[in-house]
């Protein structure tokens, strides 16, 4: 026996059904397609932020000196030298990493072992150097982190502030940071340590939770980049240094000085903020394909992928160079040799 005819409506909800369920059929291939690669594409970028970040250890500014890692393992010195912190002739060995404070210099050998230089009369740079199982340096005014392999923190140097208690810091951390008179640790969880002197809350002692892959201490305040590229700032902000509110962008390296901050961008420029009274944080940002940076008591550096070195700020002691051709005649290091 023959059906009667359908309706019109009943065809319509018949045909509606048929494309929702193919839209649905549609999403779920997308999402278990495209899913899986987002979460890598995600991955590769929070890995390249966290490689790039490291970048640092291969220059540093202090007081009024500054050094970096040459691509063959010497460290080259230029700045004040009047505590012995920037031999002019440089420094010859195996280095991965330096490390600038007030007057004091630390490097880092490949076997682990610290090498230090300059002033010493807070044990902050020991001439005989500190034998251990090291992956970082850190340099304050007058007190020196180092980080072992297992994740603990060796502390050296003045500890008025508690910045550096002599028994050390246990933990699982992953890089360290040295400002004037405090100190942080970034854990392998993400999340900010922080020790010493905390008048302007550049240090509490509750630390800092967050998806942190980089950490830089300065004078008075401290800064901590996020996974998706945003800066976190906390502590004294009398010259902008640490906006409240953070940074927005897509950074990829920080760095604090006195009063000032930098942060690289993922294409290679560098954005500046806080204190400008020696154009070493020019509010316009520097232009470059750079791929680390420093920042000292009131002047800046960075190094470009090509191994060269760019530096602007105060020069007195010629600790800014602004004729860099000799010291760029040999390339700097611009890979990451240990973390």
């Amino acid at each position: 026996m023959p059906m009667p005819p359908r309706e019109g409506s009943d065809l319509e909800l018949e045909e509606n059904n048929l494309r929702d369920r193919a839209i649905a059929v549609w999403r779920d291939w997308l999402v278990a397609v495209h899913r899986p690669r987002r979460i890598e594409t995600v991955k590769e970028r929070y890995e390249l932020r966290k490689r790039m970040s490291r970048a640092n250890v291969n220059i540093a500014a202090g007081n009024r000196h500054s050094m970096a890692v040459r691509q063959d393992g010497r460290i080259a010195c230029w700045g004040r030298y009047d505590d012995g912190q920037a031999p002019p002739g440089g420094v010859d060995g195996d280095f991965v990493a330096v490390a600038a404070g007030d007057n004091h210099s630390l490097v880092l050998r490949q076997d682990g072992s610290v090498a230090c230089w300059g002033y010493n009369d807070w044990g902050q740079a020991p001439p005989a150097g500190v034998d251990g199982d090291f992956v970082a340096v850190a340099a304050g005014y007058n007190h020196s982190l180092v980080l072992r392999r297992d994740g603990s923190i060796a502390c050296l140097g003045s500890n008025r502030q508690g910045q550096a208690p002599p028994d050390g810091v246990d933990g699982d951390f992953v890089a360290i940071a040295a400002g004037e008179d405090h100190s942080l640790a970034l854990r392998q969880d993400g999340s900010v340590a922080c020790w010493g002197y905390n008048d302007w809350g550049q240090a509490p002692p509750a630390g800092v939770d967050g998806d942190f892959v980089a950490i830089a201490a300065g004078g008075g305040h401290s800064l901590a980049l996020r996974q998706d590229g945003r800066i976190a700032c906390w502590g004294d902000n009398d010259f902008g240094p640490a906006p409240p509110g953070g940074v927005d962008g897509d950074f990829v390296a920080i760095a604090a000085g006195t009063a000032h901050s930098l942060a690289l961008r993922r294409d290679g420029s560098v954005a500046c903020w806080g204190s400008n009274l020696s154009g070493e944080a020019p509010p316009d940002g520097v232009d470059g394909d750079f791929v680390a940076i420093a920042a000292g008591l009131d002047h800046s550096l960075a190094i470009r992928r090509d191994g060269s070195i760019a530096c602007w700020g105060y020069d007195d002691y010629g600790e800014a160079l602004a004729d860099v051709a000799e010291l760029n005649a040999t390339p700097f290091m611009t890979e990451i040799v240990i973390l």
